[in-house]
């Protein structure tokens, strides 16, 4: 019997598949047993995953510059219109306040009324001059809260300067104003090289009350120095301040200032000046008037022995004129922004203010 051979089925067996994984090749089905087709597929996952989350933070950081750019543009409407507001109510109550020192310089028979004028007259020019940057604007003057006061003021003589002695320079002690519970504005200009040396002798202004006294004295007979001493129950200080060669220094007794420098212990009738009782009230008086040279101008609120009706008395060396101690005034400002109303009560140089 013949022998019968099969024939080879040709084909590829493990060994083959085997021996084509050791040389480097892939496998029948395209894949090795090692997970080379998984590892593309987690590599895309991740590459997908990565595009995702840069979209997701590109989307964030854009809705947060949103947030942030619509936050700053509200707050910075706000502010300005705010700042533009109140810059404007600050120039009104200084722009008033200096009217009204210049009607009771000029010695009006009515400063009442010559106030009440030009403050409308100033209403109305602000009120023109906003509309150009499309604010409406309007400044009242309240009369109904006008406080009756009296500007006093030593008259200047050609020279610009005299001596604080009385006005009719019999004596150089003597009383300038009875019967004040406030003082406003007041305001000494002298000339420092009139001032005696000896601050016994110096020149002084006293606050007399009932209870209790207030001075500031002035002395040095120096051309750029002035020394200044504030005196009552619980002080006694001094400073000396240099100013300009000129021999002038202005020393603002309710400001607390000398030739512009702050003096703390400079607190005008400090334990004497009580605003809010007005039966508690002081007399101003003059010491040792013929030390020195200069003047002098404030406004009180009562003025016991000036004199109360116009005409306003003038007489050699000092003016009367009876005025406005303090006064209210409506404001209002308005913008497309903002709506802003306020009432200011003007009363310039007030020991607080």
């Amino acid at each position: 019997m013949a022998d019968v051979t099969l024939p080879r089925i040709r084909g590829r067996g493990r060994d083959d598949a085997d021996a084509d994984r050791e040389r480097g090749r892939p496998g029948r089905h395209g894949a090795d047993r090692d997970g080379t087709d998984g590892d593309e597929d987690r590599a895309q996952i991740i590459l997908i995953t990565g595009l995702t989350l840069a979209v997701l933070f590109v989307a964030v950081v854009l809705l947060l510059n949103t947030v942030i750019y619509t936050e700053n543009l509200a707050t910075r409407g706000t502010d300005a219109g705010g700042a533009e507001a109140i810059e404007f109510r600050d120039s009104a109550v200084e722009d008033l306040g200096g009217i009204l020192y210049r009607e009771h310089r000029n010695g009006s028979e009515n400063v009442t009324r010559t106030f009440a004028v030009s403050a409308e007259t100033y209403g109305r020019t602000i009120a023109d001059f906003r509309t150009r940057d499309k604010t409406i604007a309007d400044v009242r003057v309240n009369l109904s809260t006008a406080e009756r006061g009296y500007f006093i003021a030593q008259n200047e003589t050609d020279g610009g300067v005299r001596n604080m002695t009385a006005p009719d320079d019999s004596t150089a002690n003597w009383t300038l104003v009875n019967d004040v519970s406030r003082a406003r504005n007041y305001r000494l200009t002298v000339n420092s090289t009139s001032l005696s040396n000896d601050e016994g002798g110096a020149f002084a202004v006293v606050a007399d009350g009932a209870d209790e006294d207030w001075s500031v004295t002035l002395s040095n007979n120096s051309t750029d120095a002035i020394t200044v001493r504030v005196r009552n129950a619980t002080i006694d200080d001094s400073r000396t301040f240099t100013h300009g060669p000129d021999g002038n220094v202005t020393i603002d007794l309710t400001a607390g200032t000398v030739g512009g420098q702050r003096f703390p212990k400079l607190v005008w009738a400090g334990g004497v000046q009580n605003g809010t009782d007005p039966n508690e009230s002081y007399d101003i008086t003059y010491e040792n008037g013929d030390e020195a040279r200069g003047t002098y101008h404030l406004v009180v609120d009562d003025c016991d022995g000036c004199g109360a009706d116009p005409p306003p008395a003038r007489f050699s060396g000092l003016s009367v004129v009876e005025g406005i101690y303090s006064v209210d005034v409506e404001l209002s400002h308005r913008t497309p922004e903002l709506t802003y109303g306020d009432v200011v009560r003007i009363a310039p140089g007030e020991r607080d203010a």
